[in-house]
């Protein structure tokens, strides 16, 4: 086992799960179905000892598949929790707050129900886009209190979403060896910027936080997500409550700074000490799966285009902006 932590200690992980039916528009494989995903997760987290795993799941894909929702069932049946992620999954930088907060309270009138029967009430920004103003993240964040949220963010992401089209491209083609280079390549990049990002905190915060990890809900995800546990378990990481990483102020005070960009707390907060940010996001393995067997119209500008479009169409006033992100 490796001590990968400065401190010589343990690295402490939530991990948690967005999107456990990816998103509106975003076409799934019939070998690959949402159940077949959850399950996956389940028995990956139950595998390496994780306690109870929160997802955040926008639920406007319920709106076309009403069944998608008994994935919740199957979650919570489990002994997972379920927060908040809006019905739309829209950025707070495209729209105004008063109608990300109804998005909100549109995404209650679908799984509410989940929602209070977990420990504690969380949400979760989509995309961990806290909003491109103080204006606008105070207005939601006064919302939030009042509703009995806490805004739960990420320390640890490591772009898992930019794999989802190419792999959709490898079950379609039906060409293991891509799917399997792909699965290899998805493991190797999310050990990779687990490295990266505990040791970009630990420079910014000059200690060793407790770290809150992503894993999205997407046919790749669940085929590689026990692979990634166990490397992250070879890390000496050891897996914690969602509860307990709140506990740490560095998950819970919110980086002093403003930026439209596609970031998380540890790139917020290594921006605030201006610690120099190697690696991260990794464009060089997004670049490398990106260009895996073409398959006319499973590309990401056209998939992830029809997905902000849907977002576009379902909010007042919502325009998506592609330069937020710079993978």
């Amino acid at each position: 086992m490796t001590v990968l932590s400065p401190s010589g200690e343990p690295v402490k992980v939530a991990m948690s799960v967005d999107d456990l039916f990816q998103w509106k528009g975003m076409p799934y494989p019939e070998s690959h179905p949402p159940a077949r995903t959850a399950q996956l997760l389940i028995d990956a987290f139950a595998n390496h000892g994780h306690p109870p795993v929160y997802s955040f799941s926008s639920t406007a894909p319920v709106d076309d598949e009403p069944a998608f929702a008994e994935v919740f069932d199957q979650w919570v049946d489990a002994g997972h929790h379920v927060g908040n992620h809006t019905h739309y999954h829209a950025s707070l930088n495209w729209v105004k707050p008063s109608v990300y907060i109804d998005d909100i309270k549109r995404s209650e009138d679908v799984i509410g129900s989940y929602i209070e029967r977990a420990p504690s009430k969380y949400f979760r920004y989509c995309m961990d886009m806290w909003g491109n103003s103080p204006e606008k993240t105070a207005q939601v964040q006064a919302w939030l209190a009042k509703a009995g949220y806490l805004a739960a963010p990420l320390s640890y992401w490591f772009y898992d979403a930019q794999f989802a089209v190419p792999y959709l491209r490898a079950l379609h083609n039906k060409d293991e060896g891509v799917r399997n280079w792909i699965l290899d390549k998805f493991v190797e990049t999310a050990i990779d910027q687990f490295k990266r990002q505990v040791n970009l905190s630990y420079q910014a915060l000059g200690r060793q936080q407790v770290h809150i990890g992503l894993l999205h809900g997407t046919p790749v995800t669940g085929d590689a997500a026990d692979r990634v546990l166990a490397g992250l378990k070879e890390l000496g990481v050891e897996f914690v409550t969602l509860e307990e990483a709140m506990a740490d102020p560095a998950n819970v005070i919110p980086p002093n700074t403003v930026t439209p960009m596609f970031r998380n707390f540890t790139q917020k907060w290594a921006e605030i000490e201006n610690v120099a940010v190697e690696g991260i996001p990794p464009r060089e393995a997004i670049a490398e799966v990106r260009a895996v067997i073409p398959v006319e119209g499973l590309d990401e500008p056209t998939i992830f285009g029809a997905m902000f479009g849907n977002m576009a169409a379902g909010l007042e006033g919502c325009v998506p902006d592609f330069d937020n992100f710079d993978w």
